[in-house]
């Protein structure tokens, strides 16, 4: 199971400007395919900027949200991309899609809705239904956005236990004093308990009275920081995790052997993508 090669795209999207917005997730996916990515991974809610709030009760932001995805879909070729986006069905979900070969291949909704401090998502969002995963290669990936790895347990834990060796984590995470090192630390326990290494996106930039400090994070299942991009600057990280080392290390550790025996079936099997052709490069790189 050779390395996957990920891409932590952190950029400064603007609130309602979806097309702008929509023009740069194409450029980073751009800029990460030719760094030779396997897969890129952009922050929560970057095609409508974040926090949308009351934009986010009106059909037609909804319905430009939804065709910029289309058009930001069909623009990827030779790489998967992680974006996060408003979704509309049967109500409004914060939402990631996984898109691949021109077109959204799969999609993952926000489990744990953030509705305290600075934030409000309640009102404006359903929960998701559940964890998810996908299959990259012969590798298994757990979807996940933000505030759903704050706290230990689902939706990490079960997709770690139906067998994910990295956990995606596209984030709108703003700065207070101090917010980078607690945030750095609460994802390494998250790496250690779950035996999976942590991809971690975050916005860059200011939106009225928050300020998001970027800070993203590429974490190896021991909690060994691999990657780790400015604060307060936009940029692409790149690095390359081994997700044979997480399931070598879980022969030694058996915490995750019976429950994942329990939890594997009921966790949603989202899509299988397959890896890009060319070679895997082994250095870190770091653009702005």
């Amino acid at each position: 199971m050779r390395r996957i090669r990920v891409g932590l795209a952190q950029v400064n999207p603007t609130v309602g400007a979806v097309e702008a917005n929509a023009r740069l997730v194409m450029a980073g996916m751009d800029r990460a395919r030719a760094l030779g990515c396997d897969i890129v991974a952009f922050p929560e809610l970057v095609l409508t900027g974040y926090p949308p709030e009351d934009l986010l009760l009106k059909e037609h932001f909804l319905r430009a949200t939804q065709e910029a995805l289309a058009r930001v879909a069909a623009d990827v070729e030779g790489i998967v991309a992680v974006v996060g986006y408003a979704e509309r069905t049967e109500d409004v979900f914060d939402s990631i899609a996984v898109l691949a070969d021109g077109a959204v291949r799969a999609n993952y909704r926000k489990m744990r809705l953030w509705n305290y401090g600075v934030a409000d998502e309640e009102r404006y969002f359903q929960a998701g239904p559940g964890p998810a995963v996908i299959e990259l290669g012969d590798a298994r990936i757990g979807l996940t956005i933000c505030e759903d790895m704050w706290v230990p347990g689902t939706p990490a834990s079960e997709e770690a236990e139906a067998g994910a060796t990295l956990l995606l984590n596209p984030s709108g995470s703003p700065y207070v004093r101090g917010k980078g090192l607690q945030r750095e630390r609460m994802l390494v326990q998250r790496a250690r308990d779950n035996l999976a290494a942590v991809a971690f996106a975050n916005l860059v930039g200011g939106q009225d009275e928050l300020v998001f400090d970027g800070h993203s994070l590429l974490i190896d299942h021991e909690g060994c920081v691999l990657a780790r991009a400015p604060q307060f600057d936009e940029a692409l990280v790149v690095a390359s995790v081994d997700p044979q080392a997480a399931l070598t290390a879980r022969l030694r550790d058996t915490r995750l052997r019976p429950p994942a025996q329990k939890v594997l079936p009921e966790i949603r099997h989202a899509g299988r993508f397959e890896r890009p052709a060319h070679p895997p490069v082994e250095r870190v790189g770091l653009g702005r």
